[in-house]
């Protein structure tokens, strides 16, 4: 009878982590209009490389998959997929490496869901000036604003250049940027 009790105590606690994990990408999040985030991918594009990986730089975050990365991203946005979200952390964290709390950071998804959850794991790690894009890539392409789109067939034997920051390639199938020199060309 113990074990019984025991086992759906743990079945039931599985459930309620993830519906907990669930939940927590709901929410009322700081955001900005897709005019807003565009005035920012412009400030961002137009850094000269070495400026674009200091500690205060803006980033723009893209937490879709590399697919719809690949399919059309903001300028200047950094891939780091959201999916699944448990260990989005080894994704994102090469992003943010030595990057100052107070940074803008700006955090996109399709449709501003998996963006809350993202921007809130950020606020959890000490990031306070971090907002979202209202209404996702829905809302910039209802705007008709630039995107920039990789030939995902051409890219799948060597890595892709990160068009967000030129000089630098993707590693490995997230897409996150490397620095592949250390001075701008």
């Amino acid at each position: 009878h113990s074990v019984i009790n025991d086992l759906s105590a743990f079945c039931f606690s599985d459930v309620l982590t993830a519906a907990m994990r669930w939940l927590w990408t709901f929410g009322r999040v700081p955001e900005l209009e897709a005019i807003q985030l565009l005035d920012v991918s412009n400030r961002i594009i137009s850094l000269p490389l070495i400026q674009r990986s200091s500690p205060t730089a803006p980033r723009i975050i893209d937490v879709r998959t590399r697919a719809e990365y690949a399919a059309g991203h903001i300028p200047g946005a950094l891939n780091a997929s959201f999916l699944p979200p448990w260990s989005w952390s080894s994704r994102v964290e090469p992003l943010l490496q030595g990057v100052d709390p107070g940074t803008e950071l700006y955090v996109i998804c399709l449709s501003a869901h998996r963006s809350i959850g993202a921007l809130k794991w950020l606020n959890e790690r000490g990031f306070g000036n971090v907002k979202q894009l209202k209404g996702g890539m829905q809302a910039w392409r209802s705007q008709r604003l630039t995107e920039v789109k990789e030939d995902v067939a051409a890219n799948q034997e060597a890595a892709p250049a990160c068009s967000g920051c030129p000089g630098r390639q993707t590693s490995g199938e997230e897409g996150t940027c490397k620095p592949c020199c250390t001075a701008e060309s």
